[in-house]
């Protein structure tokens, strides 16, 4: 999840390391741990800023074009993600329900493009929220781009997976992704404080895999 591998990738690394298994089981390893790493990662997760830019892009899944909701606050961190086969009212409806249900959070101000179907969907899951329909350039006032660029490190992670194959596979591993990245800009840190994102280079590479140790520990121990 945090290095652009594929499966077969990781099944060669792992070999050179003296453990054989199948790209298959990576692909099984992501599907089950994935979303239960990043469920925890959430719990663990700094708080949300008030204001959310939220914008969907495309990514292949099953030979086909998909959606994939994503929102960040103004520091940059990712709110949550949402994969659909339809860009349309009840995909932006449902991604603002997931979102708000599973950071326990709303924002103040929602801005998006103009696509029309955020102005029904933020007025009705939302209601607290100003809604700012904005563009990628813009003279004055906010727009897009912090969005825009924030899809950029998530469609170069999936690009070595070529493609998903289903929506609901391609979500788990979607949150997986982005929960690496979480980790590494310093988004989720472990109790003691430590966190990847005031790290230098290497010491960031390190904190980053204490995190994750210390997110997996979490898991054994609820097991």
């Amino acid at each position: 999840m945090r290095y652009r591998l594929s499966a077969a990738d990781v099944r060669d690394l792992l070999a050179e390391r003296g453990v054989d298994v199948s790209a298959r089981t990576v692909l099984y390893w992501v599907q089950k741990f994935a979303p239960l790493l990043a469920r925890a990662g959430r719990r663990a997760a700094a708080s949300l800023g008030v204001r959310w830019w939220c914008d969907e892009t495309y990514v292949r899944v099953g030979g086909a074009w998909a959606y994939l909701y994503r929102a960040i606050d103004e520091r940059g961190q990712v709110v949550d993600v949402v994969l659909r086969t339809h860009r349309d009212l009840a995909s932006a409806r449902a991604f603002f329900v997931l979102a708000t249900y599973r950071r326990r959070s709303a924002p103040e101000e929602v801005i998006t493009d103009k696509h029309p179907a955020y102005v029904r969907a933020v007025r009705e899951e939302v209601p607290g929220a100003v809604h700012t329909q904005s563009g990628l350039h813009r003279a004055s006032g906010p727009d897009t781009k912090p969005i825009e660029r924030s899809h950029v490190p998530t469609k170069d992670r999936l690009r070595p997976m070529r493609g998903l194959q289903s929506i609901r596979t391609g979500q788990r591993a979607i949150e997986g992704v982005e929960l690496a990245r979480a980790v590494q800009r310093g988004h989720v840190a472990a109790p003691d404080g430590l966190s990847a994102g005031d790290a230098g280079h290497y010491a960031r590479a390190r904190a980053t895999a204490t995190t994750f140790l210390w997110l997996a520990d979490g898991l054994r121990a609820a097991a």
